[in-house]
């Protein structure tokens, strides 16, 4: 059982436990709706995980372009001499964006917990 209060009256009500929608107040007759926040809570917490590791994954994912960005790619294409220095700077920004976006994934997944 679960006691709770009408929102209209203020009057105490028992109700059933895992018993929810519409009822009608004992003490003043008027309509209420009693549903359960602790599932809509875990529920929208769910999504807020899901999120961050949506998150995570763009994060990983721009580590591994970095990674692959600068001796890979300049081989690739054909690219020698000073023109492979644009190719590190570039990995180099790709890695810092990648880490910058675990970063926030990492904090987005703390704070929910």
């Amino acid at each position: 059982m679960v006691e709770i209060q009408c929102p209209h009256c203020d009057g105490d009500i028992e109700l059933e436990d895992d018993v929810f929608g519409l009822f009608d107040c004992p003490h003043c007759d008027e309509e209420f709706t009693w549903d359960d926040d602790s599932d809509s809570e875990h529920s929208e917490n769910n999504v807020s995980k899901s999120n961050a590791n949506e998150v995570a994954k763009v994060g990983f994912g721009l580590l591994i372009c970095a990674v692959l960005a600068w001796p890979v790619l300049p081989e690739i294409l054909g690219i020698y001499g000073w023109e492979v220095l644009g190719w590190i700077f570039a990995a180099f920004v790709i890695l810092c964006i990648g880490l910058v976006v675990l970063l926030v994934a990492g904090i987005m997944k703390f704070l929910r917990e």
